[in-house]
């Protein structure tokens, strides 16, 4: 018996295992952690349901009968299968090809065994230090408040405290001319709930000078993949409900997909 088979052993225990059209499916009541909105979470779907059109339709049915109070239901689709409208992505995640060159990050700290210098380069990465957790923490309020457009997320969130207090926390800060303008945080010891499998997850990349956002972004990118090597190294994109935020997210997610990214699985979402 694999892990999935543990999971979904798991799941049939607490009465959350069903089938629809000969696809098996893991759904249960899920509050987003934000909003509080009341949605429906399919965790798991057996391969082969997200492109089944009838059993999507009478999924939807289905878990919205169960669960009379929740607004939409959310899906898990591997592999980058893409749903017909209504749905629409709300979270994708993206592993990292470490087949892909990566350019060694610039590093101000000569301490750093995992960075090398360029004399052309205009950006420097190093590893935070506790002094830096203010202004993560931060970054990591905006970033969320950017996935959120419109809703005031509390600075003291559970979420992003849990974030800042993970041991293992790995933060990297971008410089310009000896001012910091970025971060990158990695959680390194993540699990996946639904295969077992271990991984890093890069939650956050966020720099505030658009001049230097590309330069930045890859050298914080650098960094992670360093320093979690030997590891699956996940990122996500949060796609926004609003127009604007929802395009740019896409832009950002196909910028990935051409610089040594790809599509892990991705959470679709349809509203009632």
């Amino acid at each position: 018996m694999n892990t999935t088979d543990h999971y979904l052993e798991r799941a049939r225990r607490a009465g959350l295992l069903d089938e629809v059209r000969g696809h098996r499916y893991v759904a249960d009541q899920y509050d987003d952690p934000f909003t509080a909105r009341p949605q429906v979470l399919v965790e798991y779907s057996d391969p082969g349901l997200a492109e089944d059109a009838e059993a999507l339709g009478e999924l939807c049915d289905l878990v919205r009968k169960r669960h009379t109070a929740a607004e939409a239901v959310l899906l898990r689709v591997s592999d980058g299968v893409p749903l017909p409208e209504p749905w629409r992505p709300r979270l994708t995640y993206i592993r990292h090809d470490r087949s892909t060159d990566v350019t060694t990050p610039r590093s101000s700290s000569s301490s750093s065994s995992s960075s090398s210098s360029s004399s052309s380069s205009t950006v420097s990465v190093r590893p935070a230090v506790p002094d830096d957790d203010a202004r993560v923490h931060a970054w990591l309020v905006q970033a969320y408040r950017n996935a959120y457009p419109g809703h005031e997320v509390d600075s003291q969130h559970d979420l992003i405290r849990a974030v800042l207090t993970d041991p293992g926390r790995l933060s990297f800060i971008a410089h310009v001319a000896g001012a910091p303008i970025g971060h990158g945080t990695v959680l390194t010891g993540e699990r996946d709930e639904v295969t077992g499998e271990a991984f890093a997850e890069l939650v956050d990349i966020l720099v505030d000078d658009a001049e230097y956002r590309r330069e930045a972004t890859s050298a914080l990118v650098a960094a992670a993949v360093q320093a979690t090597a030997g590891r699956r190294l996940c990122g996500h994109v949060v796609h926004p409900h609003e127009p604007e935020p929802a395009r740019h997210a896409a832009k950002v997610l196909q910028t990935l997909l051409r610089t040594g990214w790809s599509i892990d699985h991705a959470f679709w979402e349809r509203a009632w």
